[in-house]
């Protein structure tokens, strides 16, 4: 099987020739998902070479309609010979076939947005009408060195579909809540996302379902409560590395919204994720620091190798330029990106399309989380060691939701 590639304004076409069998469907397929990982989201299939296509070949088509066709985009077959084209009648796939005079990009049209390149990093700003989010920060974080955290430090946290929240936590357990369990958590749009501390290393969520809503028990975080009317579609392939760091996305991100103090949702193509995650409770602490040595290593583990393996991150988090006595222990170093310090945290999942253009926030989260298919949950971090560091997390593409926050 020959494949050339013939990229166009619209549209990216393969021409295929040889035979579709199962010998080459593999083939094929391995060349839509290079394409459609490299953004293309508009793919043609030119069949005018190819002699023979067996049930192989047909899973392949069908699977990459499908796919494609959930991230609103469009997957095409042209110019089959008539057995082919008889086969696909009676496999009831006559819907992938358009004639050459077609333009098979079936998007509706969508209002110019405005458009930017900051060092290589190409932008779209789909802005709603501004508001602000209420921001509240809950227990003391400061006894996470000092290993004193008890029940009494609890928060309980009911995930509404406009709560934002990240911090240490647990889902609520009955009347003798959550002890031993506490672990990296992070609630958007009606679902909430934990790691466990009870060496399960499973993720564990909760989604919103008619009436309920997720509870969970914060032992300190953050929360803000409100929409976030500010989305930033991003694209980091034409840029030096290919990649744009965490920090210099939530710089990109303030100053896109005009504010010092921003709530910020992730959605991106991700090549490296760089943070830690808790291993055993702090409520079981009993005045042992978790950052003391040699006990660091069995309370902590941390990325130690940059990650090039694609994935989906869900990142959920808080940067300010100007922290308060009240927020500054909530808040770190995010990265040699920005001078603002902030608070996020990441859950990931395996490498999947996004939808292009404009998209909603808890319809995307939702289908996300409940695929189930969540690998571990973090708190982010850069590392800047001088020599072993890798660095800070790095993102190809996606989309990045801001609101200006109102400090307490």
């Amino acid at each position: 099987m020959e494949i050339t590639h013939h990229p166009s304004e619209h549209h990216l076409e393969l021409r295929l020739h040889g035979r579709f069998d199962a010998n080459w469907s593999d083939h094929v397929g391995d060349s839509i998902n290079t394409a459609v990982r490299a953004g293309q989201h508009h793919i043609i299939l030119n069949f005018s070479g190819v002699n023979y296509i067996s049930s192989a070949g047909i899973r392949v088509l069908m699977s990459h309609y499908k796919q494609l066709n959930s991230v609103n985009g469009t997957f095409r077959v042209t110019e089959p010979i008539e057995s082919i084209l008889k086969t696909f009648q009676l496999a009831g796939l006559s819907k992938l076939i358009v004639s050459v005079q077609e333009d098979p990009q079936t998007e509706s049209p969508t209002p110019p947005v405005l458009s930017w390149d900051r060092g290589g990093v190409v932008f779209e700003n789909h802005t709603d009408a501004a508001n602000s989010l209420s921001l509240d920060y809950h227990g003391t974080p400061e006894k996470l060195p000092a290993g004193r955290f008890s029940h009494e430090d609890v928060t309980k946290l009911r995930c509404d579909p406009d709560l934002l929240g990240i911090g240490v936590g647990a889902f609520r357990g009955g009347d003798s809540g959550e002890v031993g369990r506490f672990g990296e958590f992070l609630a958007v749009a009606g679902s909430a996302v934990t790691l466990p501390t009870d060496g399960s290393r499973m993720p564990d969520y909760q989604t919103t379902e008619g009436d309920y809503r997720p509870e969970a028990e914060l032992l300190y975080g953050i929360t803000a409560r409100g929409s976030l009317p500010c989305l930033l579609r991003f694209e980091a392939v034409e840029s030096s590395e290919g990649v744009i760091g965490l920090s210099h996305l939530v710089e990109a991100a303030m100053e896109s919204s005009h504010a010092d103090s921003v709530a910020i949702v992730i959605i991106a193509e991700s090549t490296c994720v760089v943070g830690a995650s808790l291993r055993k409770s702090p409520d079981q602490g009993e005045g042992t620091s978790p950052f003391s040595f040699p006990e660091v290593r069995d309370w902590l583990s941390y990325t130690t190798e940059s990650d090039e393996e694609r994935s989906v991150a869900l990142i959920v988090g808080f940067a300010e330029r100007y922290p308060s006595a009240k927020s500054e222990p909530f808040l770190r170093t995010i990265g040699p990106g920005t001078p603002a310090k902030g608070h996020f945290h990441a859950v990931t999942f395996p490498y999947r399309p996004l939808t292009k253009g404009k998209i909603d926030l808890a319809e995307t989260v939702s289908s996300l989380i409940t695929s189930g298919s969540l690998r571990t949950v973090m708190h982010l971090m850069a590392d800047e060691r001088k020599f072993e560091g890798i660095g800070e997390t790095s993102l190809m593409r996606g989309v990045c939701w801001v609101g200006k926050t109102l400090k307490q």
